[in-house]
């Protein structure tokens, strides 16, 4: 890529020249084996995997052009010039193998194993081994289960498996040491010397994470397959986790990953729909529901995500931080309770007092006694639905998806000041506590006052900050129109459909307007088109 630009007001020509090169490489090698006898099926594979990842960049440039009509490297003065450059690679590789066994498809049986080294991690701590297996009694094959119309298909599975993950940087089992140039005055001129500073802390021992997960599920289907259901209840450990727990500040590095700690997560899926038909017209609904709780064992430390936090007995990034009484409304409540500053003044938020040194309030607010957990930050009762409908050449189909509960703060949509000084959110308008309010507004002021001084006091994440973040999205609605075929057939087609969809058409939840539940880039879609089959 090579970039000529002119600094504005600068009045100066910079050329910029750069190179990327990326190179990815997979090899694999795979056996089958397949056999029958009797009714005994019998399969088994046998595979190996080796990946190789490398990437390259070099930049150079060259500044403050005489003439920008030749945009060549060497055209620029020497003095100033500049470069750079990196480079990192990645590997892995695999040896794997699976066997199945089926007996007249009513006793299922599956092992796998697989090795896996990656590069991310020391030779001798390089290697991991993963085994899984599964088991599936498919009852409505069996005897007693025959010569009724109400069950059509039922089968019970369980399995066990453990799966790594090594999904961190490239290289932190090594002390990385980082090359620049500093300019020291010497002999009364400015003389550049180049530098070297370690800047990452090694783990040298550092591997694995792996996730043991037991999995017990039913599949059912009913009335002729009309009404299907399946159910799973899982529990999974993760153990050696790589988090980057904290270490002390003195040591001058960031807190570097490494193997520590377990988490337990048990959770559900459900999935049920039903299918029919009332004469020519078709129909199908079916909807899906999903929970899980992830909690933290010991992880020998704590790592803080911001405003969320990994600790033993927390959630997965559970919030992290104050619990709110409201807004102080009366200089009398401000001098009668625990403060977290001796600036705070009325108007301001108010925290409780949870404990001190001794385990017990020592009235004052402080953020290593009184900040407690404040629910965890993932979303809960996750669920989604569909319904189709079909009539003769019509078709209609509507979806939608949604999240029960989720903990979400409010911070981010309700700062002011940021990026250019007197931004405020629409949301805060008329809503905070002012001196230039009556004292009844001030009672009814949802949020804390305007101000620079005391404004990380004040929007410290609390349960104040936090609401209900769940929500409703009508993710699709569609309607088309198939043209009979016979008319098709007159225009030499062998079919064309008519449509018009749209998605993501409306959403229940409770953020202010213009924000959406699932981030950014959300945005009303209409659809209109023709398929056509020749």
């Amino acid at each position: 890529m090579v970039t000529l630009s002119e600094n504005g007001a600068n009045a100066t020509t910079r050329l910029v020249e750069s190179r990327n090169t990326n190179l990815a490489l997979t090899t694999q090698l795979l056996a089958n084996y397949a056999r029958t006898i009797g009714g005994h099926d019998v399969t088994a594979l046998a595979g190996f995997e080796n990946y190789y990842s490398k990437y390259e960049s070099l930049s150079a440039s060259r500044d403050q052009y005489l003439f920008d009509g030749y945009p060549y490297l060497d055209q620029g003065p020497i003095t100033f010039r500049d470069n750079s450059g990196s480079a990192y690679e990645t590997a892995y590789r695999s040896y794997f193998g699976r066997f199945t066994y089926a007996y007249k498809d009513k006793y299922l049986i599956q092992a796998n194993v697989r090795r896996d080294g990656s590069s991310r991690f020391n030779s001798k701590y390089r290697w991991g081994v993963f085994p899984s297996f599964s088991l599936g009694w498919v009852m409505s094959e069996e005897s007693f289960l025959k010569g009724q119309n109400v069950l059509s298909f039922l089968k019970l599975r369980g399995s066990w498996g453990k799966l790594g993950n090594e999904r961190i940087g490239n290289y932190p089992y090594l002390g990385i040491i980082s090359f620049g140039n500093a300019l020291f005055y010497q002999a009364g001129a400015a003389t550049s010397q180049q530098t070297a500073a370690q800047v990452q802390y090694a783990i040298e021992n550092i591997s694995w994470e792996t996730t043991t997960s037991t999995n017990i599920g039913l599949d059912a289907n009913f009335f002729n397959d009309r009404l299907r259901l399946v159910g799973d209840v899982y529990q999974k450990e993760t153990s050696d986790m790589l988090l980057a727990l904290q270490i002390p500040i003195f040591v001058g590095f960031e807190n570097p990953n490494q193997n520590t700690g377990k988490m337990n997560t048990k959770g559900i899926d459900l999935d049920l729909s039903w299918s029919d038909r009332i004469g020519n017209v078709k129909y199908s609904v079916s909807g899906n529901l999903s929970q899980f709780k992830s909690v933290m064992g010991d992880l020998g430390g704590t790592e803080f995500l911001g405003d969320q936090i990994k600790r033993q007995g927390s959630q997965f990034n559970e919030w992290y931080g104050y619990m709110s009484d409201g807004i102080y409304q009366t200089q009398e409540d401000v001098n009668n309770s625990p403060k977290l500053s001796s600036n705070v003044k009325v108007g301001d938020m108010k925290y409780r007092d949870i404990s001190g040194p001794s385990g017990v309030p020592d009235g004052k607010i402080s953020p290593e006694y009184d900040r407690v957990y404040l629910g965890g930050s993932l979303p809960q009762w996750t669920y989604g639905g569909t319904i189709r409908l079909g009539y003769k050449g019509l078709d209609f189909g509507l979806s939608i998806q949604g999240v029960g509960k989720q903990n979400s703060s409010m911070l981010d949509f309700t700062d002011y000041n940021t990026g250019n000084w007197g931004r405020f959110p629409n949301v805060l308008d008329g809503q905070t506590w002012s001196n230039y309010n009556t004292p009844e507004q001030n009672a009814a002021a949802i949020y804390p006052r305007y101000t620079e001084t005391n404004k990380g006091l004040n929007r410290a994440l609390s349960s104040f900050w936090l609401f209900n973040g769940g929500y409703m999205r009508l993710k699709n609605v569609t309607v088309g129109y198939t043209i009979p075929e016979r008319f098709a057939r007159k225009a030499l087609m062998k079919s064309c459909r008519l449509y018009v969809s749209g998605t993501d058409l409306w959403c229940l939840s409770r953020y202010p307007k213009g924000w959406d539940p699932e981030g950014l880039g959300i945005v009303t879609t209409l659809i209109g088109g023709v398929s056509v089959n020749f």
